[in-house]
């Protein structure tokens, strides 16, 4: 009787902002791949038969599908107790490894990527799926040692942080896909930072990146990542190649101006297919184009009233094992949307990573569904307030 009564409260507990949030984005996303992969619109279209002869409804179909299965992972990772997660994280993220280290022995390639399992009709990305993996298994290990000793206070402490840090890091780095290393990184940062770590670890972190980043300009990275690098300086270098995805994307979005051309209207340069990977990197142009600057600038308030909604929930949570699940999830949806968004108005490298609920994609609808699941299962396990 009171396990059941117990439930029923925790149901009560349930995030409403995060799912009304979360739905309004993914159901945007949907409405914005219809505009964009539409064919061009002359302006004779009448009615709503009309316009609906002009949308494609393969990619909306999919879509829909890869949501589907996103919410079943959202309720598994939901309905579980978040502690339970500690049981079988570190066989999940041995696997993770396996599968990543297998991609390099079979190298596969897709879309000039070796980061995809292709199984014809479908395809699934180990590295999307090791983001939640690492997200847990730091957050595991961090809060252990804040348990222990009050923070991450030694040497050892942070050398094994860093070793689970690092297997993932290195193996997609090779892929190579610099794109979700960094959103690795941003999981790791996040993580060490609300775990307490000494100050003077930090500044020996941060001084030791500084001095890498050149020595891995010159030493580790590919041909193709120090063009992007070169190109994302001056995309005039390669205007038809590496710089044509930018350059292109910062003239639909400015051709939205303040307030948009509005979506299934005529004369739109994404349903000319004048951006590349209109319907998944490079969704937000078409955002831009159809909502302006005021539309564009609403959507990045709306991700961001989902970050700091999952850092409250970190902050509620009830133990610093969910306090971790809980901001490190925030750390990858925020270097997903600094990522996407800063990519397609030039401000950021073009590294291929999509716009979180809106790019068509299963593997990354699947992982921050995951997301969701667990920033809901901390809520909803929290303590109450005093």
């Amino acid at each position: 009787m009171r396990s059941e009564r117990t439930n029923k409260q925790r149901l009560k507990n349930i995030d409403w902002l995060t799912i009304i949030i979360v739905l309004g984005l993914v159901a945007f996303g949907l409405v914005t791949l219809a505009n964009v992969l539409a064919e061009p619109f002359t302006g004779n279209e009448q009615g709503f038969r009309d316009i609906t002869e002009k949308i494609s409804m393969e990619f909306i179909q999919r879509q829909i599908v890869n949501f589907l299965v996103g919410v079943a992972a959202m309720l598994v990772m939901l309905v579980i107790d978040y502690n339970m997660y500690k049981m079988v994280i570190r066989y999940v993220y041995i696997a993770n490894i396996l599968l990543l280290a297998l991609l390099l022995l079979l190298q596969d390639s897709s879309r000039g990527v070796m980061g995809w399992f292709n199984f014809g009709v479908r395809a699934f990305q180990p590295s999307e799926l090791c983001k939640v993996t690492l997200t847990v298994m730091l957050a595991q290990a961090a809060s252990n040692m804040v348990e222990r000793t009050g923070g991450i206070k030694s040497i050892k402490d942070l050398a094994i942080i860093l070793g689970y840090f690092a297997a993932p890091f290195i193996l997609v780095l090779l892929q190579p896909d610099f794109g979700t290393a960094v959103v690795f990184l941003a999981i790791l940062v996040c993580i060490l930072f609300i775990s307490k770590l000494s100050w003077k670890y930090v500044f020996s972190l941060v001084t030791l990146v500084a001095a890498m980043l050149p020595l891995s300009y010159f030493y580790l990275f590919t041909d193709d990542q120090k063009n992007r690098i070169n190109v994302f300086l001056d995309p005039e270098l390669d205007p038809q190649g590496a710089g044509l995805h930018v350059l292109r994307s910062k003239e639909a979005i400015g051709s939205g101006q303040m307030y948009g051309k509005g979506y299934f209207t005529e004369g739109t340069l994404a349903q000319l297919k004048f951006v590349p990977e209109r319907q998944t990197d490079f969704i937000f142009s078409g955002v831009g184009e159809g909502f302006g600057f005021v539309g564009g600038t609403v959507l990045i308030v709306v991700y961001f009233v989902l970050i700091f909604r999952w850092l409250w929930v970190g902050l509620r949570a009830k133990d610093h094992f969910g306090t971790c699940i809980a901001v490190g999830a925030a750390g990858m949806l925020l270097a997903h949307v600094f990522e996407n968004i800063g990519m397609t108005i030039g401000l950021m490298p073009v590294t291929g990573i999509p716009l979180p609920f809106m790019s068509y994609g299963g593997s990354n609808l699947l992982t921050n569904m995951m997301a969701v699941g667990m920033a809901l299962n901390v809520w909803m396990r929290r303590q109450p307030r005093r």
